[in-house]
Order: structure tokens, then sequence, then C-alpha cells
């Protein structure tokens, strides 16, 4: 019998479902969407059910579509980071999740920086503090919401809640806990100190940490009858989708980037020591899905989302018509941006749907169009959109060039790794050998292999990767596009300075008439 094993990745804009076996074929993929809810600028929630809603259905599909549920014998996650499911005793939601796109806990972050020292809760978190993790989101909560706080009795991140739904079985591990601004991140174990620095309680952390690969759990008889697979599948702890799509991509030691192109933008990269910066530039340190190794990102908030406006917003009926038709408005809207020329004409735009992170670490920071003419058409604008995204991904592969690390080769996955044209585009401004793995569902592919591993099918994390993960295409960087998008960057990077400032009046302004309005 041919072993299959089923990788959930539990993202933003979906669930998505992922089986491959062991040499490496991947059998099938099932997708539900979500829903974001946004009641305020800056506020970005989700309904854990509906989490629940969209595992069911792209499980359903993907074992529907691979006709082999009875050989799947193991289940692994990948789930979106820092969101904090709040759940009563009965461990039911406590109202909507705060995702990780959430920008309100400010004044908390304030509140924490008085409460330890920034260089105290480096050395323990490896990270500053940001208005998304969990000790920042959880004081807010505490403050705001404080009937939903005292029901409380345990917070979950979104993989460690589905896989709770289909195990009974409450956990989590080390990558994901590496967002919480409560965890001893050198040490992988919760922290004393930062709990009793927070007022926390440990109690309503889930007591199980543990490594990516170990399984936690069982899969349910009642779920693996509704799914046609087999009771009792071990079911492994997962891992955030970074770290889960570094493992999917083969990024599990020092030499190589991976550059994921989803809801978000991330740059990624392993390490074999926790990676600290001493300046606030919004970069994540965090304990890999890997044990003994570390690895770190830039985050840009809203990259694939900006792609996803501009479809949703300027081409509503022809998304509409062309799925009717079986096709892909994605594919559409990228054949005009191959229309256009590289730089778009110096169209250039700024991706902060939602603020940024990586590296200007600003909520109030919003979109904008740069140099914007009669001459520039619909071309133009899709083309600049791409290449803004691959920009603000290029901030953080700066960064860490900066830092010395000698950024040759990138692994691009999501879909800036399905299409040619946003690939070498990636090459030309990174200025880097851009390869793609056989997995294009890099965190499906790593939360599959780490529920292989756990379950004992490769009897370690590289060797599965070995297995299953093969190189399927590289793109070289064009040196004289090379040349003229280096031009076109400098010109990127000075345009957040010059708005910094506007763009926190603009924030204040929209604050005040909004809430009048209501």
């Amino acid at each position: 019998m041919m072993h299959c094993f089923l990788g959930i990745d539990a993202g933003t804009s979906g669930v998505k479902a992922v089986i491959v076996d062991e040499n490496g074929e991947l059998k099938s993929i099932g997708y539900q969407e979500c829903d974001v809810i946004s009641e305020n600028p800056g506020w970005a929630e989700q309904d854990p059910m509906d989490w629940w809603r969209a595992c069911d259905g792209a499980v359903r599909e993907a074992v529907e579509g691979s006709g082999c549920g009875k050989e799947i014998v193991s289940i692994g996650f990948s789930g979106q980071m820092q969101g904090n499911v709040m759940v009563d005793k009965e461990g039911k939601p406590i109202g909507n999740c705060m995702i990780w796109l959430d920008q309100r806990a400010n004044e908390e972050v304030e509140e924490i920086r008085q409460l330890i020292s920034d260089q105290e809760a480096l050395e323990i978190t490896s990270n500053h503090c940001l208005n998304s993790y969990w000790a920042p989101k959880i004081l807010w909560i505490k403050k705001h919401r404080p009937q939903d706080y005292e029901k409380t009795a345990k917070v979950m991140f979104t993989k460690d809640f589905l896989r709770f739904l289909m195990t009974g079985e409450i956990a989590t591990e080390v990558s994901d806990a590496s967002l919480t601004f409560l965890m001893d991140v050198p040490n992988r174990c919760w922290s004393e100190r930062m709990l009793q620095a927070t007022g926390i309680p440990k109690e309503i952390l889930p007591e199980r940490l543990v490594e990516s690969y170990e399984i936690v759990g069982q899969l349910r008889t009642e779920v693996a009858k509704d799914w046609g697979l087999n009771p009792g599948i071990p079911v492994a702890a997962g891992a955030g989708d970074q770290p889960a799509c570094g493992v999917g991509t083969g990024i599990v030691n020092d030499g190589v980037i991976g550059s994921s192109i989803g809801t978000s933008g991330v740059v990624f990269g392993s390490v074999d020591k926790p990676f600290m910066i001493d300046q606030e530039c919004g970069t994540f340190s965090m304990a890999h899905a890997v044990p003994d190794k570390w690895c770190f990102l830039g985050l840009a908030l809203t990259s694939g989302a900006s792609f996803k406006w501009l479809r949703d917003n300027i081409f509503p009926d022809k998304k509409a018509a062309m799925a009717a038709a079986g096709s892909d408005v994605y594919d559409y809207m990228t054949r005009l941006a191959q229309g256009a020329a590289a730089g778009s004409d110096g169209l250039i735009f700024l991706p902060y749907l939602n603020g940024d992170k990586t590296p200007n670490n600003d909520e109030h920071a919003r979109a904008v169009w740069f140099g914007l003419s009669q001459r520039h058409g619909i071309q133009e604008i899709c083309r600049s959109v791409m290449e803004g995204v691959t920009y603000s991904l290029r901030d953080t592969v700066e960064l860490f060039r900066e830092c010395g690390l000698d950024v040759k080769k990138v692994v691009a996955s999501g879909g800036g790794a399905k299409s040619p044209l946003w690939r070498q585009m990636q090459a030309d401004i990174y200025n880097a050998s851009v390869v793609t793995m056989n997995m294009e569902e890099g965190p499906g592919a790593g939360a599959a292999i780490l529920g292989a591993v756990g379950a004992g099918y490769f009897k370690n994390i590289q060797e599965a990767c070995d297995a299953i993960l093969k190189v399927t295409s590289v793109t070289e960087p064009n040196v004289k596009q090379v040349a003229l998008y280096n031009e076109y960057y400098q010109i990127y990077k000075n345009l957040y300075p010059s708005l910094k400032s506007n763009f926190k009046q603009n924030a204040i302004i929209v604050d005040k008439y909004h809430h009048s309005a209501e």
C-alpha cells in the first residue's frame, strides 16, 4: 500500500487540504474560502467556526479527489499565526478571533514595555513586542471585554483549535508559541518571567507545548467517518504557516531564503540559533518546526491581499465570468501585467492596505500609487501591484543582507511561485536565483511532512524533505532589469519616510469621522 499524508493549511483567505504520497506525488487539493471581518479601522477578525466549516469542506474535497482516503496514515497542520482563539470550559469559542492582521492592541504594547524592559524581553522572547502577539491582545480583551476574559479557559492558535475539534486534545507547539511574547524562545518553553510581568495566568495557555512533528492526538471516529478516513489516524501538532512552508519548501538549513506570497508576503530563513535584531523593524524570530533549529521572517501584511483587492474591486465582472468558464482571473491579470514594461513606466505601488510590519512596523501606513499619469493604463496598474509587493519583500531581503546573510538563492512559494512573470520579477528585484519546488503549496506540504515524520514514516524532517521535495524550475536574474529595478527600488524606499507623518494624521482623521458616523 502506498502511504499518503494529509496536510491541512488553515490560512487567512481559506483552508486548504493537501494529500501527498511518500514519493512526493501530489494526489489532490481541496480548498474552501473564509472571510475576514473588519468592524473598525485596523481591526481584523474571523469566526473560528467558519474555519471548521472550511476545513470540513476542504478535506472532503481533497479526499474525494484523491480516491485514497483509506491510505492516509497521518495528518499534520499549518496555520495562520498570532490569532488568539479564546474558548470557554466547554471548548466553545468566545466571540471572534483577533487574527494576525489585527492592529488594535497598541496601548497594550506600551503597557507591556512599562512592565518589563525591552532588552530583557528581547533576551527571553527573541522579539520586540508587536500588537499582533498574544500578550497585548489578551490584555486588550481583559481591558475592553472583561466578561469574555473571565469566561476564558484556554487560548489557542487557529490550527490548534481545528486540531482540538478533530481530536479532543488541547496542545500547541514551539513555532506558533514563539509569537505570543510569552515564550522563552531560546529554550523552547513557556516563560515564567513573561507571564509574571504581563499578569497573564499560565492556566489559560495550552499546557502541552511540543515540537512541531510530535503526535498530540488521534482522529475522532465521527470526524473520520464524515471524511472517509480511518479512525484513530495520528495527528501531529503541526506548525505556524511560515515554518511549515519552510519545511514544505526545504528551508530547513542555513543558506537558503524563502519568499512566499499569499495573503501576506513573507521572507523566511532557517538558522542554527535564535536570530535577534536590536532595532524594531517588525521582524519575527521563532523556534523552527525543525527540532534544534530556529527561523526568522519579515512580513509584508497585505502583499497577496493587494492583488486580491485589485481583482475584487477592478475586475469583479471578469472574475465571475471567468470562474463560470472554468478559468482564473488572476491569470488574466498577470497577462495584462506582462504587457507593461518592467518598472511599469514609473508607476510605483506601496502595498500597505492594512499597515506594514517589516521594516516600518506602522499600523497607520496605507496603500499608495505614486507616479500615476495619463500614459498609464490597466496593464501598468496590474504590474505595479506585483512589483510593489516584491519591493516590500526585498525590504526584508536587504535587512537580512545587512545582518551578514548571503542571499543568492530564493525558494518561491504561494501565488508568487505560480506565475513565470512573478518569478522573473522576484529574481530581478532580489538579484538572486529563484527556484520552485514540486510542492507549490508549501505550507500544506510542510504540514503533511510533519505528520509523516511524527507518525514514524521518516526518521526525521530532513529525510522526509529529501524524499518528497524536488526542484522544478530555476529563474536567473536579468542583468538589465536588475539595474532598472535597483533604481525604482530606491524611490520606493524613500516614499514611506516622506509619507509617515501623513499616514498617522490621516488615520486620526479617518478614526474621528468613522466613529462620528456611527
